[in-house]
């Protein structure tokens, strides 16, 4: 964000100075000297009196009362707007969901501590196509054309002002906290919000190759302190390594303007 710089401008007074010029009569022929004269006394002149000159305290800018908000089950459009303000209409269009917008973004980021996000709650839409395995011998590896699933995202959250992100955030809090009461939160959201961007920060970085069993219908990390994370960690893995250097970055940034 930049700041103004102030500019500061001198004054140069000058000042001048008066001359004055003494010419003398020519001396008569046999008059008397003309009587010396004193000099005149100086004229001192009296101090002006100081005049008090009192200053007026500046008058405090009048302060615009925020735009009352609106009721959580009504603020779809207006929150929406606001995001497409900061992120864009048409990635907006494109990744989120229409309705109950605020409370998905609860009830997401709370999940994403636990082994899965329901995909009912989830407000941004799936990333296309089907998660992709590849075989090396007799062992399945997580495809790296997984990792370009994830590139509009990421350009997305890229290119997203952080401090507008959390303007945002501050903005309409009191929803996030009723819609967080609604879903059974008992702490303060910003106290959840944190510990969620803790935990995700805290994901290990995993270059590759990352191998994966299939004992069932779905995929599943081989390495049992993979498949052990949170569901916020694995997104990370999935995505790739970059990509979660990408994500990490940015939390980074919105964890230290939510704390400021």
């Amino acid at each position: 964000m930049k700041k103004s710089i102030p500019v500061l401008l001198l004054l140069l007074l000058f000042g001048g100075g008066g001359y004055y010029f003494f010419t003398s009569a020519p001396e008569a022929v046999h008059k008397p000297p003309a009587p010396q004269l004193l000099p005149p006394e100086p004229i001192r002149s009296e101090p002006e009196p100081e005049v008090e000159t009192t200053v007026a305290p500046a008058e405090p800018e009048p302060v615009t009362p925020p735009e009352p908000l609106p009721l959580l089950g009504e603020s779809d459009a207006e929150f929406k707007a606001s995001l497409s303000a900061v992120v864009g209409a048409d990635p907006l269009a494109q990744y989120l969901v229409k309705n109950d917008i605020i409370s998905r973004l609860v009830a997401t980021i709370d999940s994403l501590t636990s082994r899965q996000v329901p995909a009912p709650i989830n407000p941004v839409r799936p990333a296309d196509g089907k998660f992709l395995a590849d075989k090396d011998g007799d062992q399945l590896v997580m495809s790296v054309q997984n990792y370009a699933r994830y590139d509009g995202y990421i350009a997305l959250l890229q290119h997203a002002d952080s401090d507008a992100i959390v303007s945002l955030y501050h903005r309409y809090n009191p929803l996030f906290q009723q819609a967080w009461m609604e879903n059974g939160g008992e702490q303060s959201f910003d106290e959840r919000l944190l510990e969620v961007i803790d935990e995700l920060l805290a994901t290990p970085d995993v270059p590759g190759p990352v191998y994966l069993v299939k004992p069932e219908a779905v995929y599943l990390f081989e390495a049992e302190e993979l498949e052990a994370m949170s569901a916020g960690q694995k997104i990370l893995v999935r995505m790739g390594s970059a990509n979660a250097s990408v994500v990490k970055e940015k939390l980074t940034e919105i964890r230290r303007a939510v704390l400021q």
